[in-house]
């Protein structure tokens, strides 16, 4: 029986870690994602043991989607700057 070892595009090796494609990018073409492999209908394909090696840690929280519409809140109430008496 052969065990295969989890492999992730790029996109998805971002989302678990919490980082950008840039930086997955960047960390590959450096070396120190060495398991990568080049895939013709997938692209890149990282190893997710290699991801853990380079110090990423899978299911980290992802930062917030740049590209979501902001939350509308409604303002407190304002408070009138009173001088300390004294």
């Amino acid at each position: 029986m052969s065990t295969t070892r989890p492999l992730l595009t790029q996109r998805e090796a971002a989302a678990a870690c919490g980082v950008s494609r840039t930086t997955i990018r960047r960390r590959r073409k450096a070396g120190e994602l060495p398991g990568a492999v080049l895939d013709e209908d997938r692209g890149w394909l990282i190893l997710t043991e290699d991801l853990l090696v380079a110090g990423f840690r899978l299911n980290a929280f992802a930062p917030s989607d740049p590209t979501a519409r902001p939350q509308r809140t409604r303002p407190g109430p304002i408070r009138a700057h009173r001088p300390r008496r004294g």
